[in-house]
């Protein structure tokens, strides 16, 4: 974990008010503690890194090129970003762009905006989802307001089942 939190430039200190717990550990007296489960760590982290970066700039919007040039655009108009051979693009209604970073950097600050992961290539914003079409083996299709559908691979449905209580 700590090496996870080091690569958004979060220390650990000792000194700290608060502490996360893995549950089944002691809980520090005197102190906040965040109990979690082991295998729910990397969710602990997003949920630091949205807390810590809720001010930063980079959150609230992102830089793509299209057609040689670049435009600043806003979360709430990305319908989804899909990594794939030739990088890292977000799909608008009218448009798509080629931006930087990686789908775990967007995940990590874009989980609160409503954004959630559905596959390993592929980050949507709920926001833009139509309609929800089940599909085999525990499946769905999210059909997307710009008429695209995206597959939700089997190991992400849980996540999404549970994130809009289905």
């Amino acid at each position: 974990m700590k090496q996870e939190l080091s690569k958004y430039q979060i220390e650990i200190h000792p000194d700290s008010d608060w502490v996360l717990v893995e549950k089944g550990y002691d809980l520090p007296e005197g102190k906040l503690n965040i109990v979690f489960d082991a295998i729910d760590y990397m969710e602990v982290i997003k949920l630091v890194v949205s807390g810590i970066r809720e001010d930063i700039y980079s959150m609230n919007t992102l830089t793509g090129l299209s057609e040689n040039k670049f435009a600043v655009i806003e979360p709430a108009d990305v319908v989804y970003l899909e990594a794939g051979p030739g990088g890292l693009m977000a799909y608008t209604k009218s448009n798509r762009y080629h931006i930087k970073e990686t789908l775990q950097y967007y995940e990590s600050l874009w989980t609160v905006k409503g954004f959630i992961r559905i596959n390993k290539s592929q980050l949507v914003n709920l926001l833009h989802v139509k309609e929800i079409i089940p599909w085999f083996n525990s499946r769905f299709v999210l059909r997307m307001d710009n008429s695209m559908e995206l597959e939700v691979s089997k190991m992400f449905s849980k996540k999404l089942r549970n994130t809009l209580k289905l």
